[in-house]
């Protein structure tokens, strides 16, 4: 007796139903994220106001362009935002650009996935993939941190989908067309993050030597000439328009680059990468599971490279690294890998009872154990060295009051700073550590970036207190606590003793003005009004430091 059209509806319902249950949800969750406080987002839309204020990627108007921004297409994007949505807040525009790159980065793993299945009944079902990959990676913790961040990792994690969709369509239709399809994704997945350049080249290449049908000689060498070629001239763009081929923070997060860092071992990469592996294991696992022979060989060329990139991050300081930050663009090579593994095992009809699926299980279970094993080790014994690492922790002054100043959280710090900055008179130069939202908020005030993430002399040179004062800032704001010999340097000047009044400990990190600077009166008024908004009943000159002891 055959079924009724209703019975025949009924999964498809259901599973609608599902899928747009799942959906809602995590878009209701990116509503409701609070605004990010992730202040390294915000040093973006200062590019972002420069570029529409006609001033080029500039860091401070008048002073040309720089390299100080890890991803040429975010700025893209987050300046595109700017210009469309003139109105909205700073945090809504950073939250729009990481979460709607987060959306585009699950509909475009879904849509690789499913226009790349070879089973009748998977492929080109985008209901089936978006069931089983949305809640796979939509509800880890890292998605939605990184959706609300601001930063770049969601469009680089989309970029590279681009690029994993791009090199699969190479070994399905191996033609000139297709050929420079990769070589335009490979050069969008490098401005989306210069970490990505190893998969750019890579990724593609490989799939033309080892899986594409023969002849395939023609096709890579176009592959390789026009990728190449293409990304030298964007490395010697970069070079004459911003000053050098790689962001400042390739040579600002160099091991040891800060004198007396003690965030030099607590950026531990072990751990970032185990919090990675959270949202990979489960395509890890199926891969081992399903892969066959041809499951295998695709893997290695998609894996090899995302695995190489991942082990150079292990060369840098990884600052703000949280949830993986480094690391999670790499994710669509695990879920392509993984995803169309298990297509192909469907595919060829084996069962789950075999004595080779249950040794399978076993290698995925003691991968999974000794690969979590491995990294909380190596996360030890990295951490470890920070205890040996030796600091020199600023002093040499006392302050009159007994009492301390009531305890202030950075961020809160950071709007006090802003504030500061945007009633600012033209002209004034400050100079501090943790710069994005001040910078943001205030584009017209020249920010001396201490970190040498945006400031060339200091990215190229280290750090120095004789450049520092060289420029006479008007107002300090102390660096980040963490960077003990920059302080030790700022402090230990005479130059600063001099010329500044300082109060330590005020806005979080100390904050200095320059008495003798043109914008001194002005400047002291407002900082007087912040302190007393921020410390009621706490009077300001009992906190100015005293040389000595």
């Amino acid at each position: 007796m055959p079924r009724s059209p209703i019975r025949n509806l009924l999964p498809f319902y259901l599973g609608l139903l599902l899928v747009a249950g799942l959906a809602a949800d995590r878009l209701a969750r990116l509503a409701k994220a609070a605004p990010t406080d992730f202040d390294d987002a915000y040093m973006y839309l200062r590019y972002a106001n420069h570029l529409l204020a006609g001033e080029g990627v500039a860091w401070n108007p008048g002073e040309g362009s720089v390299y100080g921004v890890t991803s040429l297409l975010h700025l893209a994007v987050l300046t595109a935002f700017r210009w469309l949505f003139a109105g909205l807040a700073p945090s809504g525009l950073l939250g729009a650009a990481s979460g709607g790159a987060a959306i585009g980065l699950v509909a475009a793993l879904v849509a690789m996935v499913a226009l790349n299945a070879r089973h009748p009944r998977l492929r080109g079902n985008w209901m089936f993939w978006t069931a089983v990959l949305l809640p796979l990676i939509a509800y880890r913790e890292a998605f939605g941190f990184h959706a609300g961040t601001g930063m770049d990792t969601m469009l680089s994690a989309l970029a590279n989908t681009i690029l994993v969709f791009a090199t699969l369509r190479l070994v399905d239709s191996p033609k000139v067309l297709t050929v420079l399809w990769a070589a335009l994704a490979a050069v969008l997945a490098v401005l989306a993050r210069p970490d990505n350049l190893l998969c750019a080249v890579f990724c593609p290449g490989l799939a033309l030597a080892m899986l594409a049908p023969r002849p395939r000689g023609k096709l890579l060498a176009l592959f390789g000439g026009v990728t190449v070629g293409s990304l030298a001239l964007l490395a010697l763009g970069e070079w004459l328009i911003l000053g050098s081929p790689l962001p400042l923070s390739f040579f600002a997060k160099q091991p040891w680059y800060y004198g007396g860092f003690a965030g030099e071992f607590s950026w531990n990469p072990f751990l970032f990468l185990k919090v990675f592996c959270y949202s990979a294991w489960l395509f890890v696992v199926a891969l081992i599971l399903f892969a066959d022979r041809a499951g295998w060989r695709r893997a290695l060329v998609l894996l090899l490279p995302a695995l190489a990139s991942m082990l150079v991050l292990f060369r840098f300081n990884q600052i703000m690294g949280h949830l993986g930050r480094f690391y999670y663009p790499f994710l669509p090579f695990f879920v392509a890998a993984g995803a169309l593994a298990f297509d192909a095992w469907l595919l060829r009809g084996q069962s789950l009872r075999s004595r080779v699926m249950l040794m399978r299980a076993g290698w995925a279970v003691v991968a999974v154990l000794v690969g979590s094993m491995a990294l909380s080790v190596g996360a030890g014994v990295y951490g470890a060295r920070a205890s040996a690492q030796p600091l020199d922790p600023p002093g040499g002054f006392h302050v009159a009051a007994a009492t301390p100043l009531p305890e202030m959280d950075s961020w809160q710090a950071a709007h006090a700073m802003a504030a500061i900055a945007v009633a600012a008179p033209p002209g004034a130069r400050f100079a501090m550590s943790e710069h994005g939202l001040p910078g943001a908020l205030a584009p017209r005030i020249a920010i001396i970036d201490l970190l040498g993430l945006h400031d060339p002399y200091f990215a190229r040179h280290g750090f120095s207190a004789a450049e520092l004062f060289r420029r006479q800032p008007d107002l300090i704001w102390l660096p980040h606590e963490d960077h003990t010999q920059m302080l030790r340097d700022i402090l230990g000047s005479d130059e600063f003793w001099d010329h500044y009044v300082f109060y330590p400990d005020a806005f979080f990190y100390g904050l200095a003005l320059r008495a003798d600077g043109p914008h001194h009166e002005r400047l002291a008024g407002l900082v007087a009004a912040q302190w007393q908004a921020a410390y009621p009943g706490f009077a300001m000159a009992e906190y100015q430091a005293v040389r000595g002891r």
